[in-house]
């Protein structure tokens, strides 16, 4: 069987055609389908990251807001007023209380020229505060500072200032809790992830401050594979990602929300979490539908054989007759046992066959005869052409007195 189909058998190319109209709708269907489910998870994906994004980073305000009035009420206690107005003069002022809470690093009490005065640690005291929050709260006003990375491996500290005064009263100077980032991660216990999900803090550097893998804590954006994620944070507050790349760990949907000005969390998730399931069934429906069309192609030709059986027959009879051998009337019979249109044309052309064939022997034998007419002419004519010379004559007239002097003879 060749490529053309113009040559191919009249049961194949039935068979070819209805496969093609079975299988192209359904193929197309399935395409469709199955485009639709895939726009349909990954905006669904979206919203869910997205969504812990958001959980994320209210989970991370929470508690900086916490901590942050915790801060504040450090800064009104009277003992701490009374502290900075004396300018560190007097008492020392006891801080273990804010300094015994496991989240707290470190507790500094610091004047208006920016002198701590007070801390705890206390080999701090007598130093200058180092830090953007500073010159905020000194204003009155309460504030999360930039994130202060770690070690290399280890996870950095957030610092929340309030100003130190009486409730209405002019400011006095600085008070600052210096808050673990172990703790800031543990705000992030409440994310919702999907599994192989990851959850992260970074800074406005784009570096990492807190994650739940270690490994990642310390590094920037970037040097994650990252780099268009930390572009998106840079120019945006929150936002997603489709198909940002974290290095070893495949692609990934991204979604961020900053928690504070200096502080923004990330939730990566991968993407084949979610679009794994619909690939596996593209893959599968593909598989199905390859099975399907050779069944179905296998059933088509066989089908389609059986229906153009009885064609086959008669348009062998139709050549038996035109080359004038005998018809196979087995195979016409058989044709013509079905009640179809095909099956009345094989009845009908069995008979008129079986005519044909008689009148082909009623001809033969008139030829026969005919010929037999003509031979004994053609004889008759050759003798009436040898009688009707006058040498014949001659000879006739000749034995004719042979014959007589016999007689007188005898």
């Amino acid at each position: 069987m060749t490529l053309n189909p113009g040559r191919w058998p009249l049961g194949v190319r039935v068979g070819a055609a209805l496969v093609l109209f079975a299988l192209i709708p359904m193929a197309i269907l399935a395409q469709f389908s199955l485009a639709a489910g895939r726009e349909g998870v990954e905006t669904a994906q979206l919203e869910a990251v997205e969504g812990a994004a958001g959980v994320a980073s209210a989970s991370v305000r929470q508690y900086l807001a916490g901590t942050l009035a915790r801060a504040d009420q450090l800064g009104t206690r009277p003992d701490v007023v009374a502290h900075l107005e004396a300018n560190g003069a007097g008492d020392t002022l006891v801080l273990a209380g804010e300094a015994d809470a496991p989240d707290i690093m470190s507790v500094v009490v610091a004047n208006r020229d920016g002198i701590i005065t007070a801390a705890v640690p206390q080999e701090l005291e007598g130093s200058d505060v180092a830090g953007e929050w500073f010159a905020e709260a000194r204003t009155g006003r309460l504030v999360v500072g930039r994130p202060q990375p770690g070690a290399p491996g280890t996870m950095g500290s957030v610092t929340v200032a309030a100003p130190g005064r009486n409730p209405g009263a002019a400011v006095q100077g600085v008070v600052a809790l210096e808050v673990r980032g172990e703790d800031l991660l543990a705000a992030l216990a409440e994310t919702p992830l999907a599994a192989a999900g990851q959850a992260l803090l970074t800074d406005p550097a784009g570096t990492v401050i807190a994650a739940r893998d270690s490994r990642l804590v310390g590094q920037p954006l970037a040097a994650l594979g990252l780099g268009d994620l930390a572009a998106a944070i840079d120019t945006e507050p929150s936002g997603t990602l489709i198909g940002v790349d974290l290095a070893g760990r495949g692609e990934q949907v991204a979604a961020w929300d900053a928690a504070s000005s200096g502080i923004t969390a990330v939730v990566l998730e991968p993407r084949s979490v979610f679009l794994g399931p619909i690939d596996r069934l593209r893959t599968t429906s593909g598989i199905l539908l390859g099975v399907v069309g050779a069944v179905a192609a296998l059933a088509a030709v066989v089908i389609a054989r059986r229906l153009t059986r009885p064609v086959k027959a008669l348009t062998t009879a139709a050549r038996q007759v035109e080359q004038g051998t005998a018809v196979d009337a087995g195979a016409l019979e058989t044709a013509g046992r079905s009640h179809d249109d095909v099956g009345q044309l094989a009845r009908v052309f069995a008979r008129m066959a079986s005519q044909v064939e008689a009148r082909e022997r009623t001809l033969r034998a008139e030829v026969r005869a005919l010929k037999v007419e003509i031979d004994q002419e053609r004889r008759r004519q050759a003798v009436e052409e040898v009688t009707e010379t006058d040498f014949f004559r001659d000879l006739q007239q000749r034995a004719a007195d042979m014959r007589r002097r016999a007689k007188g003879d005898t």
